[in-house]
């Protein structure tokens, strides 16, 4: 009899839970932020003139190939850096502090959703580097190695990065 009580008494609960349309589902471990960047790269934000941008950034045309990959072509997110250099960001690319909470400088909590390139001046010529995956934060390859100008853009025998203002 004890046995059977014990039952009815770990079914009732369960029961009452299934009827009010609950499940018994573990809570996310996911902080608010991380469930807020995992929604937002699986449906990133596109970019266009209403949506806001971080400072210092502006909407032109870019080019991005990466070893025969084309990684970015059209519209995207850009910023010019003093002496020159300049960020690219594709088209479906969220911002820290304005698609989900400043993250502080929380590498842990930062997140991409495209793919984007900066191209700087060092050592008295251009170089750069990007992301080789669309979550990627830090830029994980190679840098791009020296790059000749030729107008708007700039490339070697494995890339072409090109920034047009318009």
């Amino acid at each position: 009899m004890r046995l059977l009580a014990a039952i009815l008494l770990t079914l009732v609960p369960a029961v009452a839970r299934a009827a009010d349309g609950q499940r018994n589902e573990p809570a996310s471990s996911l902080s608010y932020e991380e469930q807020l960047i995992e929604k937002l790269i699986k449906d990133p934000p596109h970019l266009s003139k209403a949506r806001r941008l971080p400072p210092s950034f502006k909407i032109g045309r870019c080019l991005l190939v990466v070893e025969g990959q084309t990684r970015i072509s059209g519209k995207c997110a850009y910023r010019i850096d003093k002496g020159g250099g300049f960020l690219i960001e594709g088209p479906r690319q969220i911002y820290d502090g304005i698609d989900y909470p400043d993250a502080r400088g929380s590498i842990a909590l930062m997140a991409s959703t495209d793919y984007w390139a900066t191209v700087f001046r060092e050592d008295g010529h251009w170089d750069g580097y990007g992301n080789d995956d669309v979550r990627g934060v830090k830029g994980e390859g190679p840098n791009f190695g020296p790059l000749r100008q030729k107008g708007a853009c700039f490339s070697n025998e494995r890339v072409r990065v090109c920034l047009w203002k318009k």
